[in-house]
């Protein structure tokens, strides 16, 4: 081949070249421009396993996608705080992950979980909440979550979980799987889902806020639906608990929310001791191994819990 000929191919890759560079350039800002995080450089983004991150603070939206990106086998596909984003974002990119909060504009994190199983029953949905009750935590799992992590929860956990539920197994992190175990031993779970099982997970939500005082108006602000609709959960939620007047049923919800602060007050307090205790006996008896193997046993049991919970109550 003669230099001209080859000067000519060199040329024409070159200008193939900055045309699909052009091309990919566009699509990133109007991916920047849509709200999704950029689009990962390099043919290595292929292989790794995408992640929708749907949670209602920016911040830890934020914090996951560059956790994310810091793995070499996790990519964050696209983000969002609402909930029929989400179900767009979910059908758009197919994600082989989904990490979400429980508490999100225009819908309830729960619902979510089941329209995520019903559109794709391979997706694993990973739940990273502030909510630590064992209710929570049990209608998320029967919802179709794989995993479940607290927000004060380390950052090894998030990738550990991350990893699990890519592998296709259940996943609890070592507070929430204590914190199972602690309330199946109390007998907390069987007393609170009998009185509430009744209820929606919508219902239940509305519930748990009218505990924490939310009114009527605060409550349609915060879950970005109509007073019409929120007075109606209301309703519902007086007839199958046996409730005459709204006093009853915010006198009611105060009573199960205090009751469930004292308890994660109580818990965090034993948890804090535990974690003294076991510091100061891997510096004094230099124990790693005891302490690692504490931890696998609180998953071990957490996970036979989670595989229950997945059935009706």
């Amino acid at each position: 081949m003669n230099n001209e000929a080859i000067i000519g191919e060199r040329s024409t890759s070159h200008r193939e070249t900055t045309a699909t560079n052009g091309r990919l350039d566009h699509q990133r800002q109007a991916a920047a421009k849509n709200g999704e995080p950029e689009w990962p450089r390099g043919i290595e983004s292929l292989t790794k396993t995408k992640v929708l991150i749907v949670h209602s603070l920016p911040l830890i939206r934020f914090a996951l996608a560059r956790l994310a990106e810091s793995s070499q086998q996790f990519a964050v596909c696209a983000e969002t705080d609402d909930v029929p984003t989400a179900r767009e974002l979910f059908v758009r990119h197919r994600p082989r992950i989904v990490v979400l909060g429980l508490t999100l504009r225009g819908g309830d994190g729960i619902e979510l979980i089941k329209d995520f199983r019903k559109l794709n029953p391979v997706a694993g949905i990973l739940v990273l909440s502030a909510r630590e009750d064992a209710l929570s935590m049990q209608r998320a799992f029967r919802a179709g979550a794989r995993g479940y992590l607290a927000l004060q929860d380390d950052i090894p956990e998030i990738l550990m979980a991350l990893d699990q539920i890519s592998a296709g197994n259940l996943y609890a992190s070592a507070s929430v799987a204590r914190r199972l175990l602690k309330n199946i031993a109390n007998g907390a779970i069987e007393s609170v889902t009998s009185e509430l099982k009744a209820l929606s997970d919508r219902e239940l939500q509305v519930f748990s806020l009218i505990g924490r005082g939310f009114g009527a108006s605060r409550l349609a602000t915060e879950l970005h639906l109509s007073v019409k609709t929120i007075e109606t959960y209301q309703m519902h939620i007086k007839e199958k608990l046996g409730l005459r007047s709204a006093a009853e049923l915010s006198e009611k919800a105060t009573r199960a929310m205090l009751h469930s602060v004292r308890r994660n007050l109580q818990f965090r307090k034993e948890v804090s001791q535990r974690n003294g205790r076991l510091f100061a006996l891997a510096r004094t008896k230099n124990s790693r191994g005891s302490v690692n193997s504490s931890a696998v046993k609180d998953r071990k049991y957490a996970r036979h819990y989670v595989a229950m919970s997945t059935s009706d109550f």
